[in-house]
């Protein structure tokens, strides 16, 4: 057997052997390739984050640079919205904006909501602490906790030093002059937005930048006297809301308009509704006797009624077997003046009758009393008319039964028969001197002259004595109408009214006054009929009014009777 020289066989311990290089050199591949992968993943986690980041900023800079921010900022001074002033014809303010703080607050930094809450309530007591809790515990980034504070409420709840609490400086309307005129002037929400009156009718205007003040036809001195002697009557006559409007008949402008009971406009959100409502332009009634001056007028526009002619009022009267009354019962017959001055219901419904249910309703609808009065406050209520018109119909309309209208609305009927025939609407707002004034023709001009003289003899020798006003000359009408509850006549439930007008040589102011419910009071002789308060009012609003709208006292109270034709009648 051959042997293998040593130096042939292989060194096992030297590492150069094949067996031996072969696992050495798959280890470092094995190592190498982890390594390549780890790099592979680094790189692709770095790329990922990068990719990730940058998603994150550009929706970061989307949301803070290409869309509005949708958090609060308060406003500064400058940035705060602003109302014009309203003012009476003379100027005097009625209604004006002031700043004021409003407290709001963010509710992500509300440490403790029910220990926050119960701070704001110590210094804010009128809140409900319910209500604060809740908002303080929401999630959102900004709540209001009240609005329009008093500048002590402000101090206090400055020294809370509450970190969730802030301020923004916010308008808010004020009337200085409280419950006067609050009807007409109306109000605003919190946000200045008009809601009502003249607040409302005129809110694109009073919210124009840099606007004038809105001047508005209304005289707070005649304001003041309808509103004060509506108030005495109210309370002495036990009436349950009254009501008076002041026109100038010449131009349709509203010197005053007062509803009673009223309310303060600076506390518009506490008032109950009941006292909001503007009766003499919302409110409808059968206003009564008051309507017979229109019917006196068709009866002359038609030419049904001679002069000198009378009418047997005195004998019964029955249209559709309903019996015709009258209060004051005669026993001859009447001519046309003394129809009106007795107020004879039988009288106005035989001069309606002659004229005939078509020339009626052609005339109520001259007069405006077909619709709601066309002025610039939206509170005007729309009439309740007959659907049919029958002699029934003629007969109560003409002495102001079956047809509801407003006060309001009835006060432009009468003056456009006393300012010459013109109907003229009524408007809120001050006539400029060389103004056009929009009017349409009613009746004629004789047909006024004779309305006219017949409601001057009513105060010097019917019904309407007791509005007589040494040296004014008035002019007038009273009405006494049973309220109509659940389809009946309540004939202890009344509506009074009383037109009166002045002066009588050349007309240029109504004054009509209204009383829903009046009670007999002392010295009445137990009667609640208009000649008792309505009358009474409204001849002391015009001696406290003429002064005041220039005009001068005659030497003497001139007696219709001088001047009538057909004396008697």
């Amino acid at each position: 057997m051959n042997e293998t020289p040593p130096h042939a066989l292989p060194n096992l311990s030297s590492g150069n052997t094949f067996l031996d290089a072969a696992p050495t050199l798959s280890v470092q591949d094995e190592e190498a390739q982890f390594i390549r992968q780890a790099r592979v993943r680094i790189i692709m986690g770095v790329v990922m984050f990068s990719l990730f980041l940058l998603l994150l900023i550009t929706r970061l800079a989307e949301v803070s640079l290409l869309r509005p921010s949708k958090s609060f900022t308060p406003m500064t001074t400058n940035q705060v919205k602003t109302r014009a002033d309203i003012v009476d014809r003379n100027g005097e303010l009625l209604a004006t904006s002031l700043e004021t703080y409003s407290l709001y607050a963010d509710p992500r930094k509300v440490w403790d909501a029910v220990a926050s809450t119960e701070a704001i309530i110590s210094v804010l007591p009128d809140l409900d602490p319910a209500i604060v809790e809740e908002r303080l515990a929401s999630k959102k980034s900004f709540i209001w906790i009240k609005r329009n504070l008093t500048p002590k409420e402000r101090q206090l709840v400055f020294s809370l030093g509450l970190p969730e609490l802030g301020f923004q400086i916010e308008p808010k309307r004020v009337y200085p002059r409280g419950n006067l005129a609050a009807h007409v002037l109306g109000f605003t929400d919190i946000d200045l937005n008009g809601t009502a009156g003249a607040e409302r009718a005129f809110d694109k205007r009073l919210s124009e930048k840099d606007a004038a003040p809105v001047k508005l036809s209304i005289d707070m001195r005649a304001q003041f006297a309808l509103a004060d002697e509506l108030g005495m009557g109210m309370e002495k006559y036990q009436a349950m809301a009254a009501s008076g409007v002041v026109l100038n008949i010449k131009t349709g402008e509203i010197l005053a308009m007062a509803s009673l009971p009223d309310f303060n406009p600076n506390r518009s959100g506490t008032a109950l509704p009941n006292n909001r409502l503007n009766r003499a332009s919302m409110q409808l009634y059968e206003l009564g006797s008051t309507f017979k001056p229109i019917t006196i007028a068709l009866a002359h526009e038609t030419g049904v009624v001679s002069a000198g002619e009378k009418l047997p009022v005195h004998k019964q009267l029955v249209i559709q077997k309903k019996p015709i009354k009258d209060d004051h019962p005669v026993h001859v017959p009447l001519g046309v003046y003394d129809i009106l001055a007795k107020s004879s219901n039988r009288g106005v419904t035989l001069l309606a009758l002659k004229a005939g249910g078509d020339a009626q309703q052609d005339l109520l609808k001259r007069l405006g009393l077909f619709d709601r009065v066309p002025m610039e406050l939206k509170e005007s209520a729309a009439p309740l008319v007959a659907s049919e018109w029958q002699d029934i119909t003629t007969a109560t309309v003409s002495y102001g039964h079956g047809i509801s209208v407003t006060p309001l609305a009835l006060a432009t009927a009468l003056a456009t028969l006393l300012n010459g025939g013109q109907y003229i609407a009524p408007t809120i707002e001050k006539h400029q001197i060389g103004q056009a004034i929009t009017s349409h023709r009613a009746v004629s001009s004789a047909t006024s002259q004779h309305v006219v003289d017949t409601m001057r003899y009513v105060v010097t020798d019917g019904t309407g004595r007791n509005a007589a006003v040494e040296g004014y000359a008035l002019m007038g009408k009273t009405g006494t109408a049973e309220k109509l509850i659940n389809g009946e006549y309540v004939k202890k439930r009344l509506v009074t009214s009383f037109v009166a007008a002045f002066p009588h040589r050349d007309p240029h102011y109504l004054v009509f006054i209204v009383y829903d419910e009046p009670k007999a009071y002392a010295g009445s002789w137990g009667y609640a009929t208009a000649g008792w308060n309505a009358a009474k009012t409204a001849g002391a609003v015009v001696e406290r009014i003429a002064p005041v709208l220039g005009i001068k006292k005659t030497v003497r109270v001139a007696a219709l009777r001088d001047a009538k034709v057909g004396g008697g009648q």
